[in-house]
């Protein structure tokens, strides 16, 4: 099953998301305004905390060999726990602005997002080798899905972002009331 979800700002996004529905059947279809306070619903998403871990990876090309691995390790032929491979295109305004701020991997084509369950050492082995086969187009992490990550920071921030944010931090939060990383 492949599901396909369309956030539009414009009037025209019936238009828009015609040429999907012509693809095939569709269990759902379900577009509708809402406010931003239901757009988890788009994804059906719990409105309650649950747990999993979660990891990101921000890539600079889809490389469907990788990408064929990766589902590989992660379908119903794999065995061990279900998962679940979201992958999203990225671009648009995202990448457009220039100015700087704390969104890192602005540059990224698509954002490969994976939950894993289980005890954290185990999630962590899972997620890790399940995204390996993606390291060649790799450029970062997602800081939006490192879910449980804990001290693990690496990749989040290229370094010129992180030495800004580290001065930033410094400065209106030198007690660090806001947490280590």
């Amino acid at each position: 099953m492949v599901s396909v979800r369309v956030a539009h700002t414009g009037a025209d996004g019936d238009r828009d998301a015609a040429p999907l529905r012509r693809i095939g059947p569709a269990l759902t279809d379900s577009p509708r305004r809402m406010p931003y306070t239901e757009s988890h619903t788009v994804h059906s998403d719990p409105d309650v905390p649950h747990a999993y871990y979660g990891e990101g990876a921000v890539l600079r090309e889809l490389d469907l060999a990788g990408a064929g691995e990766l589902l590989a390790r992660t379908g119903p032929d794999a065995g061990g726990a279900m998962c679940v491979v979201q992958v999203n295109q990225l671009g648009g305004a995202l990448a457009a602005s220039g100015a700087p701020n704390s969104v890192p991997h602005r540059d990224g084509r698509f954002l490969v997002r994976l939950p894993a369950v289980g005890d954290r050492a185990a999630a962590r082995e899972r997620l890790d080798a399940a995204f390996a086969p993606l390291g060649p187009v790799t450029i970062g992490r997602a800081l939006s899905f490192a879910f449980g990550a804990g001290e693990r920071t690496d990749g989040l921030w290229d370094a010129q972002t992180r030495k800004r944010l580290a001065l930033i931090r410094s400065r209106y939060d030198p007690a660090s009331l806001f947490g280590q990383n």
